[in-house]
């Protein structure tokens, strides 16, 4: 029996995964409604986020304030928001780098106790395992939950990218139009976002005695996003890849932090 910590880290990625695709096929299904509203008019009066308003709004407003204030720019303003979301989820990303250390400490004592049952299934076994988290005072979870922030970030900044009406025939560098694909034959944006989100997951510790279907996850699980978000807006890329890089940037200093 694996451990019960690599079990839970493994259903929360994969249920962020779930969540954001869904998110995707109800937008499709059930596009917010935008009006022609003027920039200057209140965001409450201009889109329906939905259950995501919470979030979209704050970005939605960081979006326009930098274009305003800072950049004079749609697709700059969107990588500075980005940089500004990853502070935001950067204690998140500790937090979870936390966990993971305090857990690979636990490792000997989880795998004396999983080999004790091996290849049983008692209720004896998961009781050993909760009082060892508890004596030590950890939570299996802690490392899991951070993950579900950046897929629910990631859907409310799609939201905002397809509500904000002036995205449209605003252009970037050799972008067109942020509000639609790249026109160029092969998409850049999405081929690097690919080959950034492998890149992550290359660097990214692998839990001892993680089950080896996370590291399939983990190296097929950017593939399926590049099928899925190729012909998405490029502004909603442009937010994927800028994220994608500087979350290798945190990534690479938590590992030499909690290595």
């Amino acid at each position: 029996m694996h451990d019960l910590s690599v079990r839970l880290a493994a259903a929360f990625f994969a249920s962020g995964m779930l969540l954001f695709v869904g998110f995707l096929i109800y937008s499709a299904l059930y596009p917010r409604k935008v009006h022609a509203a003027a920039p200057a008019a209140p965001l409450a009066q201009s889109t329906d986020y939905g259950m995501l308003a919470p979030i979209a709004r704050p970005l939605e407003w960081a979006v326009r304030k930098t274009k305003e204030h800072i950049t004079r720019s749609w697709g700059w303003s969107i990588v500075v928001t980005t940089f500004l979301i990853n502070l935001v989820l950067l204690p998140f990303r500790i937090l979870a780098a936390r966990s993971a250390q305090r857990l690979k400490a636990l490792q000997p004592m989880v795998d004396a106790i999983n080999a004790r049952y091996k290849g049983k299934s008692e209720p004896e076994h998961t009781r050993e395992l909760t009082e060892l988290y508890r004596e030590h005072k950890m939570n299996p979870l802690g490392g899991c939950i951070p993950m579900l922030a950046p897929f629910v970030v990631l859907a409310a900044f799609y939201s905002v990218i397809r509500s904000i009406p002036e995205l449209h025939g605003a252009s970037w560098l050799w972008i067109a139009d942020l509000s639609r694909p790249e026109q160029w034959p092969v998409h850049l944006l999405p081929v690097l976002m690919i080959a950034t989100q492998l890149l992550i997951a290359q660097i990214t510790p692998t839990p001892a005695g993680a089950d080896p279907r996370m590291k399939w996850l983990s190296t097929f699980a950017p593939l399926i996003f590049g099928v899925m978000m190729y012909s998405q807006p490029s502004g909603l890329m442009l937010y994927w890849l800028t994220s994608n890089l500087l979350t290798l940037a945190q990534q690479w200093w938590l590992g030499k932090r909690y290595a």
